[in-house]
């Protein structure tokens, strides 16, 4: 028997819940430190307190997450309905990702934004950001195919969404490189492994995807480290090419890599590039 489903959604919505309200004591917190551009958190003293509860509460959250997660046997049953291996449904322990990277955004977006207009909106994000995925992550492994491919649209959104925020707070915070291209290679490494989720695929061959983007987006976050643009625009250009390897990577899961995916993927990605080029230009 089938689950049900208003009790993920339950236990989703009362997640992401206590994960917005989560945000709002270190909003007010983040008020009275002088926090500045370029401070390596946990490595220097300013504001090492404010890093290190938040890091703990990222954590917790994201174990809050895993804890609340659909049960072992979902995956079962939807591997015997697919007609597929058992392997290929492998459950592994994910739900925490997201909810962890979402966390640490928000409490950089809260360090750099002060306004009581920006800490609720931040709040209200992480909210709808956590619910989005938890729901949409259940519903992977549904048995009907349109609420698979519907649940994968809006899986995949709330990733590059996630990414953009992700990568954007990274190079507005102009960390040395060596740090900046580190926690670049690690999101989105996490973030690759997630959007394959649902997939069948095996998990080597999914961190071997995400091992790969990583290493891509963490390079050229070195790169764009000697480049005077503001941390939006470098968050826009690394999530240009998040794009391209993410659509790249579902693309090979699937079918393999064809040359109208090159085209579309390409295309895209080399429009949304030039676009954003002449923004900084103008």
């Amino acid at each position: 028997m089938l689950p049900d489903h208003r009790a993920t959604y339950v236990r989703a919505v009362l997640a992401s819940l206590v994960s917005a309200v989560a945000v709002v004591p270190l909003g007010i917190w983040a008020r009275h430190l002088d926090l500045i551009v370029g401070t390596v958190p946990l490595v220097d003293r300013a504001g090492r307190g404010y890093w290190l509860i938040s890091l703990v509460v990222a954590l917790l959250l994201g174990a809050m997450f895993q804890l609340f997660d659909r049960r072992s046997s979902y995956h079962v049953e939807r591997a015997n309905e697919f007609g597929r291996r058992r392997d290929q449904f492998v459950d592994l322990p994910s739900a925490w990702i997201l909810p962890l990277i979402v966390s640490l955004c928000a409490s950089m977006l809260v360090a750099l934004y002060h306004s009581e207009a920006a800490l609720v909106c931040v709040a209200l994000g992480v909210f709808f950001v956590n619910a989005t995925h938890a729901i949409s992550r259940h519903h992977l492994y549904d048995n009907d195919p349109d609420i698979v491919d519907r649940a994968r649209g809006f899986h995949t959104m709330i990733l590059h969404a996630a990414a953009f925020f992700a990568l954007a707070m990274i190079y507005i915070n102009k960390l040395p490189s060596r740090y900046s291209a580190a926690a670049a290679f690690l999101a989105v490494l996490l973030l690759l492994l997630l959007i394959t989720e649902g997939e069948p695929l095996d998990f080597a061959h999914r961190f071997i995807f995400g091992l790969v983007g990583g290493v891509l987006l963490g390079e050229l976050t070195w790169i764009l480290n000697y480049w005077a643009a503001g941390g939006w625009a470098g968050g826009a250009v690394l999530l240009v090419f998040f794009y391209l390897a993410a659509g790249l990577i579902l693309a090979q899961t699937r079918q393999g890599v064809r040359p109208r995916d090159l085209l579309e993927y390409g295309g895209v990605s080399l429009g949304a590039f030039v676009i954003v080029m002449v923004s900084l230009v103008r």
